[in-house]
């Protein structure tokens, strides 16, 4: 399960209420932005949003070996951190590597607006 890995104080976050049901720390699309909400909550309940953090323990792509600075985005579908662009949404940036025979990240610098 994704892990905030920053301590709480660095941690940027925002608050409002979804159009749809979010699930505590599984990523989600909003106008072609990555946010990580912090609680489960029904459409239309507000809820805390995640902007930047650094997060680890977050499922990936199987197969996928990462470097330092690799360019990390969203798979929505799949709903995995990859580095593959087509189709995802850029989401941050891996701060440590990651093996191509794991399924959960390293440290990520988390940004929504990177």
């Amino acid at each position: 399960m994704l892990n905030i890995a920053s301590p709480s104080e660095l941690v940027k976050n925002i608050g409002f209420a979804h159009t749809a049901a979010t699930v505590s720390k599984e990523p989600i699309v909003i106008n072609s932005k990555v946010m990580i909400p912090l609680n489960n909550a029904d459409a239309g309940e507000r809820n805390a949003f995640v902007y930047e953090s650094e997060i680890d323990q977050a499922p990936t792509a199987a197969a996928q070996a990462w470097t330092v600075n690799a360019a990390i985005y969203w798979d929505a579908t799949a709903k995995v951190f990859t580095t593959v662009s087509t189709s995802n949404t850029l989401c941050g940036y891996a701060l440590q590597p990651k093996a191509s025979n794991t399924t959960v990240s390293p440290l990520i610098a988390f940004d929504t607006f990177a």
